[in-house]
């Protein structure tokens, strides 16, 4: 029998004193600079609490703490680019069909095919497990 791994509850926080890391003095201070809940603290930078009087590195320790509590995830422009530079792209073996998806299937996506009964959806997914084993510079991966 194989047991699931029970998903960690998330910590929720009702205040902004409840939140590591700040007291009653800082959420004042908070709260004077338009940050009233833990939701606008998730949304925010360090850059934003530097006002507050709180280092870039509390600031960085409250907002994760905030943004798990949340369940929200963010990523930087620079990280996104990293992401999409590796980005790799299947030909379809059709020049119209790959015209038509700026160049063929995208790596790190799902794509989706639709269409009536007997209109070649199982053969290109076919003629795509072929085209995948192909060397890179004849559109393969």
């Amino acid at each position: 029998m194989i047991e699931k791994e029970e998903e960690k509850p998330l910590k929720k926080y009702e205040f902004l004193e409840d939140l590591p890391g700040i007291g009653p003095a800082t959420a004042q201070k908070l709260r004077e600079l338009g940050f009233h809940t833990i939701e606008s603290l998730a949304m925010a930078t360090a850059r934003e609490l530097e006002p507050a009087g709180i280092g870039e590195k509390k600031a960085t320790s409250i907002i994760s703490a905030a943004r798990s509590s949340m369940g929200v995830s963010f990523i930087r422009a620079d990280e996104l680019l990293k992401m999409r530079q590796n980005v790799l792209r299947l030909t379809t073996g059709s020049k119209a069909l790959d015209k038509l998806l700026d160049g063929g299937l995208e790596t790190q996506t799902i794509t989706e095919f639709y269409g009536e009964y007997g209109s070649g959806k199982s053969q290109l997914c076919h003629q795509l497990c072929v085209n995948v084993q192909l060397p890179p510079e004849r559109g393969g991966l």
